[in-house]
């Protein structure tokens, strides 16, 4: 039988309430994967799972299993090739057992959100046979240990982050080359960003640093450096700075990640004296800013407490206050006001800006961050087309837009 979602069996079916043990290959686990089925299993089942490492599998649910299910769970890292069979099988009362081959990994998205497909299997004969093959891998497999974990999560985020970065890649080329989308179909003579401004920054021409690029962008610097001729004042009413000798940034691929061009923008922060005071010489992108600019097929707006290896201070003072239930509770409600159009990110994870449940969803959220490692955003972008860009709307846009992240910038430094 043919399963889409493998979540509707396993709940409607009440396979996990009944379930006696189960045993679990798999290419990757998430935490919300892990949760969905183990919160669902009675007490004593125990759980067989074997892995590898070659998907993203987060260290933080590799040590949460080593430190709070040994006994129950037992979870073995497979290392001798690529390991990205997914086989669920689950033994139920009354000497049955039912199992299910597919494509999804033990990750909410495997179970219940993309788009995969399983194949049920209740014969107790062919279930034996895939016992047999889970155990051949689950024996020849490195147990999980604390040292393992330890030096796994040194090498994940990196990975992470390149991951997230080519699906970024991805729905970007998706966006420009499917669905209909068509830059001549956009009016760009009410808008202040022309279609030209936008393709400077194709794939095509990030790495690279010639004199005709170098015109491109000096094109499109100097039409955000327009922009901030008339929006710093208002920043400046907001105790907003930008770096005046540089407001925009730079026009060479070697200051930008990766080595590509991707985008340029206007960035405000801390004053001068501001900055200096938490380190001599750092910079308004260094701390806690709201930039805005443009790239490859978007206009944004970007509140960012910290780059990759960034804002330290800014993001262990984060860590710290959301602590305290009052600050997690302003801070839950000013994201829940923004609504749908802000997108924040940590740990290369994306969530809605209102999508949190309560403010102990936030507070879980935010656990996962790491200054050295990944960008920390809260980003509304707008589509090349949107009348909100226009040459007589882009600075009332932007000017409101600040005014809404400005609270957040200011929670984000409180201290309770």
């Amino acid at each position: 039988m043919i399963v889409k979602k493998l979540a509707v069996p396993l709940i409607n079916g009440k396979i996990l309430q009944q379930a006696e043990r189960c045993y679990i290959a798999t290419a990757a686990i998430s935490e919300d994967g892990f949760d969905f089925i183990n919160s669902r299993l009675p007490a004593k089942c125990k759980i067989d799972i074997v892995t590898g490492l070659d998907e993203p599998t987060s260290p933080n649910i590799l040590r949460r299993i080593w430190r709070n299910y040994q006994g129950r769970v037992t979870l073995n890292i497979y290392t001798r090739n690529v390991l990205h069979a997914n086989v669920y099988i689950f033994d139920l009362p009354f000497r049955q057992s039912v199992a299910f081959v597919g494509s999804g990994t033990f990750s909410l998205e495997g179970i219940k959100d993309h788009e995969e497909i399983f194949f049920r299997i209740s014969d107790q004969k062919e279930i034996e046979s895939l016992k047999s093959w889970f155990t051949g891998y689950f024996e020849f497999a490195d147990p999980l240990s604390e040292s393992l974990v330890e030096e796994y999560s040194l090498l994940y985020p990196d990975w992470r982050l390149r991951l997230t970065r080519t699906a970024d890649e991805k729905k970007q080329f998706i966006a420009l080359n499917t669905s209909g989308f068509s830059w001549d179909a956009i009016k760009f003579k009410t808008l202040y960003f022309k279609k030209e401004d936008y393709l400077t920054f194709t794939n095509t021409k990030a790495p690279f640093d010639t004199p005709e690029l170098l015109t491109e962008r000096t094109a499109v610097q100097n039409k955000l450096l327009q922009i901030h001729e008339t929006l710093k004042k208002h920043a400046a009413t907001l105790k907003l700075y930008a770096d005046e000798n540089s407001p925009a940034s730079s026009l060479l691929p070697t200051a930008h990640e990766g080595h590509k061009l991707r985008s340029l923008a206007l960035t405000y922060g801390r004053s001068e004296r501001e900055r200096g005071a938490i380190a001599p010489g750092t910079t308004v992108a260094d701390v806690m800013n709201i930039q805005t600019g443009i790239t490859q097929n978007t206009v944004y707006i970007q509140l960012s407490p910290g780059r990759a290896g960034s804002g330290r201070e800014d993001r262990l003072h984060i860590e710290k206050q959301m602590y305290y239930p009052e600050y997690r509770t302003i801070l839950f409600q000013l994201l829940k006001d923004l609504g749908p159009e802000y997108t924040l990110e940590i740990a290369g994870e994306k969530r809605a800006a209102n999508s949190f449940t309560n403010e102990d969803a936030l507070w879980s959220f935010t656990k996962s961050d790491l200054w050295q490692h990944y960008p920390f955003t809260l980003t509304r972008s707008f589509a090349p087309a949107d009348p909100a860009i226009g040459n007589d709307t882009i600075i009332t846009t932007l000017t409101r837009e600040l005014d809404r992240l400005i609270t957040i910038y200011r929670h984000l430094q409180a201290q309770l």
